[in-house]
């Protein structure tokens, strides 16, 4: 069984749900009763961090347990905040290792994304000298937080439930940039393909892979193969993707003929 060493009874509920979220992803399901004693709070506690978690449709409520849902659309996608609670240590990971790729002086895009945060906070901490530019207005907050990079952040209106900004005056700036790397998020990964939940959000990130010289993907393996509504963009030749576990064998083959780059990050441990 997979155990925590902190007692959550001396956490915030915020993180104390992201450990339910890794447990119920690490098992597939878990029951409520497992639940209680791995994190060790009381089952009204568990059952009300459940049915919160629930509300974000990323889970479902099944015999006395939870499970990871599936069937949730084309067009489903997480808010924020519940998003950031999913593979946090593997995201950090991708994160950890997209800023490695980084060097002074270079311009590069941050998605807005979860993941792409870490990418973010990571080039923060390791101090580095760059141009940098940002739908979000999370990773611009933090990206500000940097002395050393100069910051643009794209504009546009706000995406209801998250802190993206879409249109204009956003996607005409994006038409006319030119930068070494764009670190992209995305909500799927198909065998030839980029796609996302919105015609918006897939406009933005399309918008941002042609204005890039080097286009790196970073996405956690639950990506692969999924399904969301509309094609950002086709994979291209130098493309590369990091994330933290492999595709399908036919993904793979798929996105190597391509020429694609997959790149694994090492994850730590519990």
């Amino acid at each position: 069984m997979t155990t925590f060493t902190q007692k959550s009874s001396h956490i915030i509920p915020v993180q104390r749900r992201s450990r339910i979220i890794e447990l119920i992803r690490l098992k597939g399901f878990i029951s409520v009763q497992e639940l209680s004693e791995t994190v060790c709070v009381s089952l009204p506690t568990i059952r009300r961090d459940l049915a919160s978690i629930a509300k974000s449709g990323i889970i479902q409520r099944s015999h006395g347990g939870a499970t990871l849902k599936t069937n949730q659309g084309t067009t489903f996608e997480p808010d924020y905040q519940t998003a950031a609670l999913i593979a946090q240590r593997e995201k950090a990971a991708i994160g950890r290792l997209a800023a490695s790729r980084l060097n002074n002086n270079q311009s590069v895009i941050f998605d807005s994304s979860s993941t792409v945060y870490e990418a973010a906070r990571q080039a923060v901490e390791n101090n580095l000298v760059l141009t940098a530019v940002t739908n979000d207005l999370r990773i611009a907050e933090l990206l500000a937080s940097g002395p050393s990079i100069n910051l643009l952040v794209s504009g546009g209106s706000l995406r209801q439930g998250s802190y993206s900004l879409f249109g204009e005056p956003g996607t005409s700036f994006l038409q006319n940039l030119h930068v070494d790397i764009a670190f992209i998020g995305i909500h799927a990964i198909t065998k030839t393909a980029c796609c996302d939940t919105s015609l918006e959000v897939a406009y933005i990130k399309r918008y941002m892979a042609m204005a890039a010289e080097k286009v790196i993907v970073l996405a956690d393996g639950s990506k692969f193969g999924a399904v969301a509504f509309f094609n950002a963009f086709e994979f291209e030749k130098s493309f590369e993707i990091i994330t933290d576990s492999p595709p399908s064998p036919a993904i793979r083959r798929s996105l190597e003929k391509k020429g694609v780059t997959i790149t694994l990050a090492p994850v730590e441990k519990y």
